[in-house]
């Protein structure tokens, strides 16, 4: 589908969803970080959700998928349709 590695990897990492990723939503959501974007993928890493922005749901979804066993691949959209 030609995602990037790093599609839903907010820090790139290599780890998807861990508490970095967590911190990275959080401020891209709530701090006003500029948002990190695959150049084969539109959307921003930390939209998980696929709604055009991050916020409180994608902040939610990647806390879910990091402590609560959430499994990405529903969790998550699929950022290059």
């Amino acid at each position: 589908n030609g995602c990037s590695p790093c599609a839903h990897d907010p820090v790139c990492d290599g780890t998807i969803s861990d508490v970095r990723d967590v911190v990275q939503t959080i401020n891209v959501a709530f701090r006003g970080q500029t948002p990190m974007v695959d150049a084969d993928c539109p959307r921003e890493r930390t939209d998980v959700d696929c709604n055009g922005f991050t916020d409180i749901l994608d902040v939610v979804k990647v806390v879910y998928v990091a402590f609560r066993a959430g499994n990405p691949a529903v969790e998550f959209c699929n950022p290059c349709p």
